[in-house]
């Protein structure tokens, strides 16, 4: 981490935090997104915006915003792994193609963006989507240790893990001290579909539109539930943050998709986190 490539683990990044913020650049690797990875994050972010003389109030939307965007690239590597298994299931049923070719056939698919989102309507996106909730909610649960899962919800979040392990999906975070901005990028080792990526498209201009006429909180009506759950959630508090900082966030925040990974681009003009108003 940093320029020297020093590399700090888990606590010791807290143990050396005042040499670290020193530092102009800033990189981290997650496996998950725990409590104490949330804290460490924290820390750093909120010495970031200290040492860039950030008034105290950016701290909440750059930081909420920056968690938001992790917890996005955690549900898409958990969702990216059940698609795989869920499609490769779906090539090898009724016994017709051997393991082997499924297999082949698979890695063909995946590598092929058209394919690939074609391949979409032959998975179920709600079994998808309860599935990476279920996996959510018993990581919470196991570690908070106030309840104690059954045999089943241990087997199957270590099914998940070592499915996770196998196809070694990571997620990282680069953050740079610029001259007129802090750079922020997120990367996690599994693509969007290119539907789900019109739709987010779709719903980020219909948040901007709501945004020029001085209403982006309408965007979190009622009305506007399903729009938001198919395209993001998270993404919209993203924007909603941007906005809040007097920041257009089609500008400053970009989202970018290759076969292998997604990466998020976030960017915070350092004059616009001093001056903040509200």
């Amino acid at each position: 981490m940093g320029n020297e490539k020093i590399k700090f683990k888990g606590q010791e990044i807290l143990e050396n935090l005042d040499s670290i913020l020193k530092r102009k650049s800033f990189h981290f690797e997650l496996k998950g997104l725990t409590k104490s990875t949330r804290d460490i994050i924290n820390q750093v972010v909120q010495g970031i915006l200290d040492r860039v003389g950030a008034n105290p109030l950016t701290s909440f939307h750059l930081f909420s915003g920056l968690m938001e965007a992790l917890l996005n690239a955690v549900k898409a590597n958990a969702r990216f792994v059940i698609f795989k298994d869920e499609l490769l299931y779906k090539l090898k049923s009724g016994g017709q193609t051997p393991e082997a070719e499924a297999e082949e056939l698979l890695d063909t698919i995946l590598e092929t963006e058209p394919l690939r989102d074609a391949m979409q309507r032959y998975i179920v996106p709600d079994k998808i989507k309860k599935t990476v909730q279920r996996i959510l909610t018993l990581s919470d649960k196991k570690k908070s240790k106030k309840v104690l899962l059954t045999n089943d919800d241990l087997e199957f979040l270590e099914l998940v893990r070592e499915k996770t392990k196998q196809y070694n999906l990571k997620i990282s975070i680069k953050i740079e001290i610029r001259e007129k901005e802090l750079y922020i990028r997120i990367r996690n080792d599994s693509p969007i579909m290119g539907l789900d990526l019109k739709r987010i498209q779709k719903s980020r201009s219909r948040h901007a539109e709501l945004a020029r006429a001085g209403n982006s909180g309408d965007f979190f009506r009622p009305d506007f539930l399903d729009e938001k759950e198919s395209a993001g959630f998270g993404i919209a508090m993203i924007d909603e943050g941007f906005y809040n900082l007097g920041l257009d966030p089609l500008e400053c925040f970009d989202i970018q998709t290759s076969k292998h990974a997604t990466s998020v681009y976030l960017s915070y003009p350092i004059e616009a986190l001093q001056k903040m108003e509200f």
